[in-house]
């Protein structure tokens, strides 16, 4: 058991809301010196990077990170890419030294970001310059930051996180030809015709997608019902033309209940019971935990000597008012972008490191930024600047499970191998089912 003592935990935020607070003025530095960097004074009203690091090449053969065979050779030692990190540390809103809340995310990002940048250094031929930007919270301050030239030195870029921020940076990276990786939205559509797009977290329609191609593994659609609200019933279509592309003209039965449902006490629940046969229940909800609870109570009390399976939304793993009864006795699954296996080896090893360079443990956001930042590295020492155009060779593991990209086109769109796609989609999701008190991976 790792104890982390408040003051540490303090004096590790303390230095990194002092590296953003002396945002304009980057410090850098190089692998392999322990020197450190007297940041310049900065420049009042002038947004700039944050922090830049330089690594020295590497001159050690580098490991391979997956994919096809006889692809071109990797860049030459000594070529440079710059990298931006786009974060909402939220500079501005600091008050007597203190990190906003809020601005959590970004801090763990950019932490396991920077675990991965000191792995990279040693295991890859290449040089990086990275840059970090606070993006700040409101629209206006980074549409500010969008007009900054030195934004131009950058060739890709990792974030922003929030979807405002992201619709108005897409069309400027499009123009510009710059690889854009959103490693936080997970919305449809917020660009088309971008194929050096690339979004790391699954979206809605990719989590519907696993969850029925799971369930069509062991049963029929004449024993999956669909349940939500009227207002959520757009969602079904995801589950229904997933189902259709799998095969068969069965649709799978819906149940809809109205906004202003709280129980389904005068809900006939017996008519979607298979005798014989499990049946299958998938409620694509997330904002009542109190919505979900009735159903499976309701559940419980009709099923009798059925069987039953429940599949629901990543947000489940955060309710705390259900009782594990219920999610035990029915069999509850979830779909999840993420799981960590804290017994591997790789895990502890991140951790350890995280935990010495910060004094504190990482959450899922510097896992994630680890995850990200390591694989955009291998990918620019492997292709270049082209690596997008090779995601369809790539599948590689992670540390919260796996990156695995499909082409995203718009309405109408077909993929015919020659057309480019609006962007592309991490689409590799978990099903977890809940086990002995806590969720665990199927497969």
């Amino acid at each position: 058991m790792i104890l982390i003592h408040n003051k540490t935990r303090f004096f590790f935020l303390f230095l990194l809301a002092f590296a953003v607070f002396i945002a304009c003025n980057p410090a850098r530095r190089s692998s392999g010196t322990t020197r450190p960097n007297a940041p310049t004074k900065p420049i009042p009203g002038k947004p700039a990077p944050m922090d830049t690091i330089r690594w020295k090449p590497n001159n050690a053969g580098k490991p391979p990170i997956g994919g096809v065979p006889d692809k071109p050779a990797p860049p030459a030692a000594g070529a440079t890419y710059h990298l931006a990190f786009l974060m909402p540390f939220l500079s501005s809103q600091m008050t007597g030294g203190a990190v906003p809340e809020k601005s959590r995310l970004a801090v763990q990002f950019y932490a396991g970001a920077k675990v991965a940048l000191e792995q990279l250094s040693t295991e890859e031929r290449i040089n990086i310059v990275a840059d970090v930007w606070d993006t700040q919270a409101n629209d206006a301050d980074f549409q500010k930051l969008m007009t900054n030239p030195r934004l131009e030195k950058a060739s890709v870029f990792i974030g922003p996180v929030r979807s405002s921020h992201l619709e108005s940076f897409a069309p400027w990276t499009k123009a510009r030809r710059k690889i854009l990786i959103s490693p936080e939205s997970p919305s449809t559509d917020l660009t088309a015709q971008n194929p050096d797009f690339i979004q790391i977290n699954p979206s809605l329609r990719a989590h519907c997608e696993a969850i029925t191609r799971y369930i069509r593994k062991a049963s029929r659609p004449d024993a999956v019902t669909l349940v939500c609200k009227q207002k959520e019933a757009e969602r079904l279509v995801y589950f229904q033309d997933a189902n259709t592309s799998i095969g068969g003209s069965t649709r799978f039965a819906e149940l809809l209940v109205s906004d202003e449902t709280n129980n389904f006490d005068k809900v006939d629940l017996r008519r979607y019971l298979r005798a014989g046969r499990t049946s299958v229940f998938v409620i694509p909800t997330w904002a009542s935990q109190d919505f979900v609870m009735a159903f499976l109570r309701r559940l419980k009390e009709v099923k009798g000597s059925n069987q039953v399976e429940v599949y629901g939304m990543p947000q489940w793993r955060n309710f705390d008012a259900i009782d594990a009864e219920y999610l035990s006795s029915l069999n509850v699954h979830i779909s999840s972008s993420s799981w960590l296996d804290y017994s591997k080896q790789e895990v502890k090893d991140f951790q350890e490191k995280f935990y010495t360079a910060t004094g504190t443990i990482p959450d899922e956001d510097g896992f994630n930024g680890y995850d990200v930042t390591l694989f955009t590295g291998r990918m620019l020492a492997k292709y270049g600047l082209s690596f997008p155009e090779r995601l369809d060779d790539v599948t590689t593991s992670t540390l919260r499970g796996q990156f695995s990209f499909s082409k995203i086109f718009g309405s109408g769109a077909v993929d015919d191998g020659r057309n480019s796609p609006d962007y592309w989609e991490n689409t590799f999701v978990h099903i977890l089912k809940f086990d002995k008190f806590s969720y665990v991976p199927v497969e």
